[in-house]
C-alpha cells in the first residue's frame, strides 16, 4: 500500500467522528431552539429546555473530544512516517464506497501464487538449489576429455603435416570430499523446498482469511448502516412528537443517544470493512493496484 493510501485510510477513519459529532450538535441546537420556542408558547415546562441544554452541551463536549482525537492521530501519524516536529498535517480526500471485488478464492489464490514477491523468490531459490544439486551430481559421474591437434612441420627441404589425438577417461573412485557436496546440497534443496512449501500454505492461510473476515466486516457494515437509518427515523419521529406536545424531550434525548451510537458502530464497521479489503490487497501481492481498484484511491 502506498504511503498516499495508507495516510487517506488512516485519515478518514480519524475524521469521520468529527462530523458525526458536529452533525449531533447541529440537531441538539436544533431542538434546544424548538424547546425554547414551545416553552415561550406556554406547551412545554422549563424542564424541558434545561434538558436540550445539558443534552446540547454534552453534543458540543463530543465535538471538542473528536477534535482533539483527530489532531493527537495526526501528530502520531506524522511521527510514524517521519515528519519534522511542528510541521502541520492537512489531510484531505475521502474513501469512496467501494463494493467488494468479484473475486473467488482459488482465483484470488492463484493470483497470489504468481504475483506475491516473497513466494516468487522462494520459487527462485529451490531452483538455484536444484542447480547447485545437478552440479553437484554432475562430479560424481564420469567424464570423457578429448583434445586434438593438427600442424605443419617445416624442415630445411622439405614439409610434413603433424597431428596428435588424445583421449583421457575420468571415472570417479575416491570422491568423499564431492559426496559431501552432495549431501550438503541434498539437505538444502530440501529446506528450500520445504521453505516454498511452507510460505504456499502461510499465503493460503492469509488469503482465506483475508475473505472470511471481509464477509464478517461487510456483514458488519450492513447491520450498521441500517440501524443508523432506522436510528435516524427514530429521531425524526420523537422531534415531531415533541413538537406536536405529545411526548416530552426526554424521548428525544434518548433517540439522540441512539443515533450517536448509532454512528459510532457505523463508523467503526466501515473503517474494519476498508481495513479488511486494504489486507486482502497486500495479500494477492499487488497491493499498489489492488488497493485502488478495492478503496478508490487516487490513480
Amino acid at each position: 500500500m502506498r504511503r498516499r493510501d495508507f495516510i487517506t485510510l488512516l485519515g478518514g477513519a480519524a475524521a469521520w467522528p468529527i462530523a458525526t459529532a458536529r452533525a449531533q450538535q447541529a440537531t441538539a441546537l436544533a431542538l434546544f431552539n424548538q424547546a425554547t420556542d414551545l416553552r415561550q408558547s406556554g406547551i412545554v415546562a422549563g424542564i424541558e429546555v434545561l434538558r436540550a441544554e445539558v443534552e446540547l452541551n454534552q453534543e458540543r463536549q463530543r465535538v471538542t473530544v473528536t477534535q482533539n482525537d483527530y489532531e493527537k492521530a495526526k501528530l502520531q501519524l506524522g511521527r510514524i512516517i517521519g515528519l519534522p516536529i511542528g510541521q502541520e498535517i492537512r489531510l484531505v480526500g475521502e474513501l469512496p464506497s467501494v463494493p467488494v471485488p468479484e473475486l473467488t478464492l482459488d482465483s484470488a489464490l492463484e493470483r497470489a501464487y504468481s504475483m506475491r514477491p516473497d513466494y516468487l523468490a522462494a520459487l527462485e531459490r529451490v531452483k538455484a538449489a536444484e542447480a547447485l544439486r545437478a552440479a553437484a551430481t554432475g562430479d560424481m559421474k564420469p567424464s570423457l576429455h578429448i583434445n586434438g591437434d593438427y600442424g605443419e612441420l617445416v624442415a630445411s627441404t622439405s614439409q610434413h603435416s603433424t597431428f596428435a589425438v588424445v583421449g583421457a577417461l575420468n571415472v570417479p573412485i575416491f570422491q568423499g570430499g564431492k559426496r559431501g557436496k552432495l549431501m550438503e546440497a541434498d539437505a538444502d534443496l530440501r529446506s528450500r523446498r520445504n521453505e516454498a512449501e511452507d510460505l504456499k500454505a502461510a499465503i493460503y492461510y492469509d488469503v482465506k482469511t483475508s475473505f472470511m473476515d471481509l464477509q464478517a466486516t461487510g456483514e458488519q457494515l450492513q447491520v450498521a448502516t441500517r440501524a443508523r437509518d432506522v436510528a435516524q427515523t427514530a429521531l425524526t419521529q420523537s422531534r415531531d412528537r415533541f413538537g406536536a406536545g405529545v411526548t416530552n424531550n426526554v424521548e428525544v434525548v434518548q433517540a439522540q443517544e441512539a443515533v450517536s451510537r448509532a454512528n459510532e458502530q457505523y463508523i467503526n464497521a466501515l473503517y474494519l470493512y476498508n481495513v479488511d479489503k486494504a489486507l486482502l490487497a497486500r495479500n494477492l501481492g499487488d497491493a499498489e493496484q489492488a488497493v485502488r481498484r478495492y478503496l478508490g484511491g487516487p490513480n
